[in-house]
Order: structure tokens, then C-alpha cells, then sequence
């Protein structure tokens, strides 16, 4: 069919609008896919927090896992949170407990050699309660930062806080002891009864055979400790019973409970010393703040009466300075005596003696180099009569101390052997009284009482018969006598009745003052039951009695 003729109603072709052709996008994103891309995001979020907020992880080993918890018991430091217990596991030989712990990035520092962990728990000890806040909060782990700068991921954890932290402000100082007394790890040291420092470690050195106590002063308090400084133990209650009487000495009661130490300084100016000085621990204050002694000279006394009542520590007294004390007492056997002689030896310091050292030393002829110095002061005194003499130092309680006096009459010398002089005795007093006493007592015993009492009887049997031959005047005499002693009979009997009478006044005044005897015997010992539970009454009084409330 032929075309059609254009109709010129209708536009022509170039004349209509072009089609804008629009491409379609080939990938349409539905929003089902929205929740896994958060989810990736979120993903990424905690892996870059992961990498980048978290610190190293490491192993801490303790004895037991009590009150540590997975995901909730806090590593803390300063009380700032560092780290947390992620796990908890028992060791392959079951001895302990290996806790794990993820520390933060900000304490990726920690995790060094010589950092040291351990449990906080409420702890009653010597110091005192320590750890009552994780009672409401739970137990967490201490830290104390180390400063070394080699990493380490498994540490042992300690059994017990660290009396002393690292960078804690004060100084630690040595203390050279014989014995260990009842001093214990946290023990407090006092200076002038007060609290400035605590035992924090001892030592027993087996070579030296002596204890070595470390102690730390806190800041500022380290400077009162100088190069003069004494230290004694101060631990309980000091009670002393020798020849000087009863001595009773103090400190405070948390001493008298868990034992401690003070100190205190001599006389003069102070000068500083380091940290870790070495000091010398005495037993007492006397001890402690006594002048210097010096070399001791050893010496040697022999008894031959009993010593009983001498004890180790007794003082060696010369005109009533104590310049030495006994250091052992052993029995001994004299074969060509047959005699058990008592051997006493003693440390005798001769520098007490002060200007009377030097002029002895000054008269002494120095015969050989082992007679030169304090031992030549020594012989010089046997020299002019001193002798060693037991005496009694208290009578209550019958304590015996050694006595340098001038006794001897004769010439003797001190000889000395390998160091250790030997001293001329001489007689206690209370020897030379007994063989008195038993004489006495002997020549009393020779008295024939048996004898005198039968020539007595006979005299009186010649007496009445010589009364029954008498003359009438003799006689009236004797009524007389007679009168006179029934008039003395009637005497005693009116002294009877005015003294021995219950009614007497004699008898009155005497019941009143039997009961204030027992008034008294009670207050006495109302008081020794008061000084028993309260000893600190002798240095400080009595306390005052509470106020009564007004009603």
C-alpha cells in the first residue's frame, strides 16, 4: 500500500520533543543491608579500642584465689583502677592459684621485673586493721610500681601488703641486736611516745650470729634520727627485780601489747647520717643512754662460800659506782682441797672510772705490753687492797651483788691469763655471820639445863624446910609476908579486871585500833589489785572519776 499523504493537522516529526533517555542503576542497596554495616562499625570501633586502649596481659601467681573474682575484682594502684581479673585457674601441681589480669593501655608500665601484687582483704595484724573499705566494695589487687625497665608478664604475688612502698617519703636505718625480743614485722617505733616509724623486716645473720632489724621513719621524723642516736626495745612492761630493788618502767600500751622500739638522742647537737645506717639495739633506756664503755677487761673471781642470790647481770660495784656486771656463774672442783670453789666471771668496763682510770694507769709500771692498759688499772687497784667480796644488795629480795672494796691486809697481784684477769676474795659478810651464829648456837647448847633444874628443885625442898623450923617471930614474919602478897593479889586482880575486862577502856581502845588495822590491810589491798590491772597509775595518777549525771 502506497503511503499515506501527510496529514497537516498534525506536527511534523522534527517538530515533536526529544526523549531524555535515562540509564538505570544496575546495584539497588535495600535497607536490610543497614544493621550488618553498624554492626561492622561497632566491630571496628572495639578492635581499634582493643588495640589501642588496651595494655599487655599478664599472670600473677597466689597462694589462694579468696575474694578474687572473674570480670569483677579491679587491679588498682594508688586506688586508681589499671587493670582487671579476667580469669582465674588452678596451677597443674594444684599448689596455688594463677589469677590472669588485662591491664589498660595506660599501664602497660607496670608489667615490669620488680613490680610487686598483691590481695587487699580486711587484715587485723600488729599495725592495726587494715583493708576495712573492701568489705562494702570486695577485695581487689594492690600494686607498687616497679622501676625497672625490663618487661615480665608473670609475677608471684605476696601473701601480705608491703610494709614499706616504693617512693613512700622517710628512711630505713639497721638496727644490731642479740635477740629479737617480741618484736614482729609492723612493730611501732616511738620517739618520745610517739608513733614515727615501724619495724618493717629482721634478719639473722648465722656468720655474725646477730640479728639485724630494719626499721622505717617516716618523713620529716627520719631527721631526728642522728649519728648519736640509741635505740632500745621498748616491747611490754619492764619489770626488774636485782640488787638495786624493783624497778617497774613502761612505754605505751601498744607497745605493752605488740611490742616496739624508741629512741632517743644524747645531749648536743645532731648530726645527720644516711639512709641505711647501722645502729646498736639495747635491751633498755639505762643501757641505751649509759656513757660509752669501751673495751671490756674480762675477769675472773673465785668463791668458796655458797653464791646463791648472784645472778648473771649482776653489777660489779666499786664504792657504789657500777662498773661492770657478771657475765657466767659455774661450780668448779678443787681436787687438792677436796672443795666446790664457785667460779664467777665478769665483763668489767674500767673506763667508767673516769679521772681514777688515768691515774692508775699513770702509777702502774708497765712490765710487758699484755699488762699495759685497763688491765694494768685494774691490777693497780688489787694492788692497793682491792678485793672482790658477795654482798647483800636487797634484803626483801636477797639478790647478791659483787663488791670491790678495800678488804686485804696483805700484798697480793692480779695475774693475767689469755686476756682474763683474776682478782683476789675475800669473804661475804653474811659468811663470816653464820659460823658466828653457829657457835653461838653450840656453846648454848653445852649449857646443862638438866643439871641446873635439879640443884634448883633441891634448893627449894632446903628452903621449905628451913621455913617450917622458924621461930614464932619467924613466923608472924611470914604472916606479915603473907598480908602483903594478898594485898598484891588484890592489885592484880583490880589490874585484871581495868585491863583484861571486856569493858575496860584498854580493851575498847585496842578493838578500835584492831580495826583499823583491818581498814588498813584492806585499802592496801584494794590498792595492790588497782596497780595489778593499772600500772601505768604509778607514772601518770589516777584517772578522774566520771561526772555524775544530773537527773
Amino acid at each position: 500500500m502506497p503511503d499515506d499523504p501527510p496529514d497537516p493537522a498534525q506536527p511534523a516529526a522534527e517538530d515533536l520533543p526529544q526523549p531524555r533517555v535515562v540509564q538505570a542503576r544496575r546495584w539497588n542497596v535495600s535497607l536490610v543491608w543497614l544493621l550488618p554495616a553498624v554492626a561492622v562499625a561497632i566491630g571496628a570501633s572495639l578492635l581499634v579500642r582493643n588495640v589501642f586502649l588496651t595494655g599487655p596481659r599478664i599472670d600473677i601467681e597466689f597462694a589462694s584465689a579468696e575474694g578474687v573474682e572473674p570480670g569483677k575484682t579491679e587491679v588498682r594502684y594508688k586506688e586508681v583502677v589499671i587493670g582487671k581479673v579476667r580469669t582465674v585457674s588452678l596451677r597443674d601441681d594444684r599448689k596455688g592459684v594463677v589469677v590472669g589480669v588485662q591491664l589498660d593501655r595506660s599501664a602497660a608500665g607496670m608489667a615490669v621485673q620488680d613490680t610487686s601484687f598483691w590481695v587487699v582483704r580486711p587484715r587485723i595484724g600488729i599495725g592495726g586493721v587494715t583493708g576495712l573499705g573492701t568489705l562494702l566494695s570486695g577485695a581487689y589487687i594492690g600494686t607498687d610500681a616497679g622501676v625497672s625497665t625490663t618487661a615480665r608478664s608473670e609475677f608471684k604475688g605476696l601473701e601480705a601488703p608491703p610494709f614499706v612502698l616504693r617512693g613512700e617519703p622517710g628512711a630505713i636505718f639497721v638496727l644490731r641486736s642479740f635477740d629479737l625480743g617480741s618484736l614482729d614485722f609492723g612493730s611501732p617505733v616511738f620517739y618520745r611516745r610517739t608513733n614515727v616509724g615501724r619495724v618493717v623486716g629482721y634478719t639473722l645473720d648465722a656468720q655474725r650470729d646477730e640479728l639485724s632489724v630494719r626499721i622505717f621513719i617516716e618523713a620529716p621524723y627520719q631527721k631526728l634520727v642522728g649519728q648519736d642516736t640509741r635505740f632500745w626495745n621498748a616491747s611490754g612492761i619492764d619489770l626488774s627485780v636485782n640488787a638495786s630493788g624493783l624497778t617497774l618502767n613502761t612505754q605505751t600500751l601498744a607497745s605493752v601489747l605488740a611490742g616496739g622500739l624508741a629512741f632517743e638522742n644524747p645531749p648536743g647537737p645532731r648530726k645527720p647520717v644516711p639512709a641505711n645506717a647501722v645502729f646498736t639495739l639495747y635491751n633498755d633506756r639505762p643501757s641505751a643512754m649509759a656513757p660509752p664503755d669501751g673495751l671490756p677487761v674480762r675477769v675472773r673471781m673465785v668463791f668458796d662460800s655458797s653464791v646463791r642470790g648472784l645472778a648473771e647481770g649482776a653489777a660489779i660495784d666499786l664504792f657504789g659506782l657500777e662498773i661492770g656486771k657478771v657475765t657466767s656463774i659455774a661450780l668448779q672442783y678443787d681436787p687438792a682441797r677436796k672443795r666446790f670453789p664457785v667460779e664467777v666471771f665478769a665483763d668489767v668496763f674500767p673506763q667508767r672510772l673516769g679521772v681514777v682510770r688515768t691515774a692508775l694507769l699513770q702509777a702502774a709500771p708497765a712490765k710487758s705490753p699484755a699488762e699495759t692498759g685497763d688491765a694494768a688499772a685494774l691490777q693497780q687497784l688489787v694492788a692497793n687492797g682491792i678485793r672482790a667480796q658477795l654482798r647483800t644488795g636487797n634484803l626483801l629480795t636477797g639478790q647478791l651483788y659483787v663488791a670491790l672494796d678495800f678488804i686485804g691486809k696483805e700484798s697480793a697481784r692480779a695475774s693475767l691469763n689469755d686476756g682474763t684477769l683474776t682478782l683476789p676474795t675475800a669473804k661475804g659478810t653474811l659468811s663470816e655471820i653464820q659460823p658466828q651464829i653457829a657457835e653461838i648456837v653450840e656453846k648454848v647448847s653445852k649449857i646443862p639445863f638438866d643439871e641446873i633444874g635439879k640443884d634448883l628443885r633441891s634448893t627449894l625442898a632446903g628452903a621449905n624446910a628451913a621455913i617450917s623450923r622458924l621461930t614464932p617471930e619467924a613466923q608472924k614474919a611470914m604472916a606479915e609476908v603473907q598480908k602483903t602478897l594478898a594485898r598484891a593479889q588484890a592489885s592484880l586482880d583490880n589490874l585484871d579486871r581495868n585491863v583484861t575486862d571486856p569493858g575496860a577502856p584498854v580493851q575498847q581502845n585496842l578493838q578500835e585500833t584492831l580495826l583499823e588495822l583491818q581498814r588498813t590491810a584492806r585499802s592496801l589491798r584494794v590498792l595492790s589489785d588497782y596497780l595489778q590491772q593499772h600500772p601505768e597509775s604509778l607514772l601518770r595518777g589516777k584517772p578522774a572519776d566520771a561526772p555524775v549525771p544530773q537527773r
